[in-house]
């Protein structure tokens, strides 16, 4: 009886952003924060050649046995035509499947994909790999996006990892929620990251097919190419001081002045692996880069990181805020840190405040002076423990932090995707990826709303906004929510 690597039928997907790690075998070996789906004007590609010859390689070193069967991989590409295995197919973990993948990361010929001419870096491709009767081939299998968007677009169910919280959701019953997607609008694409608001009162989002607005009523596309079938991906957005919007395309950063569009390459901007763009209450916008923090303001540009500010140790900022005292909260994979107006760095990561290992994600500011963290547990000990040490810190105005989790409070799932302080009813609205959206009253009062208790589509919320009358927005996996108080 032969052995089967893998059949096909078996694929499961594994949603990691809009960054995905499509097959469920997950590999820790490449730096996922941002890469796009088999995307370019010209797609990625490998040297015929020299690709013959490292199957031919790995058939040489390869003891197959009786093994037979398909595993597709998913190769990350760089601009120079380095790879590395970001997942793939083979839940086995077979050292057939280990030596492909060590032949595979050491391969140099791959062809980078093109955009406007030049190579773009972080772009994965999918590679079928069969075994059959002693010996190995293997091609490049193109990503059907269409086919890809449609797999993705369903409900998913919230997964609750608090099981001593009874959830009463008596304020339920006061919102009114009203949500658009490709089914009952002109809503372009239901999986969306991004969310901001302008100085207009206009909700901007980024999508797989152009930068969009939205009044209220009517979705608009910015971009000047109105094909709606072709893919004009953009990621990260972020609004400046004089309301012009910035987003990322490839290896460019564009700005639009509601006129005209502007390109300028990350590169000539000194902006390397962008991770995050963030804007400030005060008109700054922060561009989180595997480099540093680079801050954009009144048409001038700053920088902080390693050569500065010694803190950042490895010179990668994932996220940045600054509260109304003027202080700089910057978060990191090598810990959190404070910068305040006298210049003076104040790092979490040596002491033994709830900041300790953690990356502040999100942050917001309540009027008594209280600072809300979201956090990321950057290094725990098992990395794939879905509900790590995480939910969210409140810093006081005293100076005091205080951690709530599954654990010691009602939240529902400790990662966190977005909180925002809501002025008007003075809570906290928490948002996940799992278990929905979090009401907390500051008190002891907490609520869960999810697509199996209310209106809400999904359990998968990505990303929260407040428009200039104080309406909450959600970016979710099924569409765009606005959540009113009813009257």
């Amino acid at each position: 009886m032969k052995k089967t690597i893998l059949t096909l039928s078996a694929i499961c997907f594994f949603i990691l952003g809009k960054a995905q790690n499509i097959f469920p075998v997950k590999l820790d070996n490449c730096n996922t924060e941002t890469f796009c789906l088999d995307c370019g004007d010209v797609k990625a590609n490998v040297n015929t050649e020299a690709f013959a010859s490292a199957i031919e390689d790995i058939n040489k070193t390869t003891n197959f046995g009786n093994a037979s069967g398909k595993i597709l991989l998913q190769v990350l590409v760089d601009s120079i035509g380095n790879g590395c295995v970001l997942s793939h197919t083979d839940v086995s973990k077979s050292n057939i499947t280990k030596n492909i993948i060590s032949h595979f990361n050491a391969f140099k010929a791959w062809i980078p994909a093109m955009e406007a001419g030049k190579p773009i870096g972080r772009v994965s491709i999918n590679v079928m790999v069969e075994v059959n009767n002693g010996s190995l081939k293997s091609y490049i299998q193109r990503v059907d996006m269409d086919a890809f968007d449609k797999a993705f677009d369903h409900p998913l169910n919230p997964q609750i990892f608090n099981k001593t919280y009874t959830y009463k959701n008596e304020h339920l019953k006061t919102y009114n929620f009203t949500v658009w997607n490709t089914k009952n609008s002109s809503y372009p694409d239901n999986s969306n990251d991004y969310l901001a608001v302008d100085n207009n009162n206009l909700i901007w989002f980024p999508t797989e097919r152009g930068l969009m607005k939205f009044d209220g009523k009517n979705f608009t596309k910015a971009e000047h190419i109105v094909d709606s079938k072709k893919r004009i991906s953009y990621y990260l957005l972020g609004i400046d001081d004089n309301n012009t919007k910035w987003t990322v395309r490839d290896t460019n950063i564009y700005s639009y002045d509601n006129s005209n569009w502007y390109a300028q390459s990350k590169q000539s901007l000194g902006l390397e692996e962008l991770y995050y763009l963030h804007s400030s209450k005060n008109g700054e916008l922060f561009f989180c880069t595997k480099n540093g923090l680079h801050i954009y303001k009144d048409r001038k540009w700053s920088i902080i990181n390693n050569q500065n500010t010694k803190e950042i140790a490895n010179g990668s900022v994932h996220y940045a805020n600054r509260d109304s005292k003027g202080r700089l909260w910057i978060g990191t994979f090598r810990g959190s840190f404070m910068i305040d107006t006298d210049g003076r760095v104040i790092s979490y990561n040596n002491g033994t405040t709830t900041l300790k290992g953690k990356c502040i994600t999100s942050m917001d500011e309540g009027e008594d002076g209280n600072l809300y963290f979201g956090l990321y547990e950057y290094n725990a000990k098992d990395k794939k423990q879905v509900n790590r040490n995480e939910g969210i810190a409140i810093y006081t105005k005293n100076g005091e932090f205080k951690q709530l989790t599954t654990d010691n409070s009602g939240m529902p799932f400790n990662h966190v995707t977005k909180l925002l302080y809501d002025k008007a009813e003075k809570v906290l609205w928490i948002a996940t990826d799992r278990a929905g959206l979090v009401r907390y009253d500051l008190k002891d009062g907490w609520e869960n709303y999810h697509n199996q208790n209310s209106d809400i589509p999904t359990s998968f919320i990505t990303n929260m906004v407040f428009d200039k009358s104080g309406v909450l927005y959600l970016a979710t996996r099924q569409g765009l929510v606005r959540i009113q108080r009813k009257q």
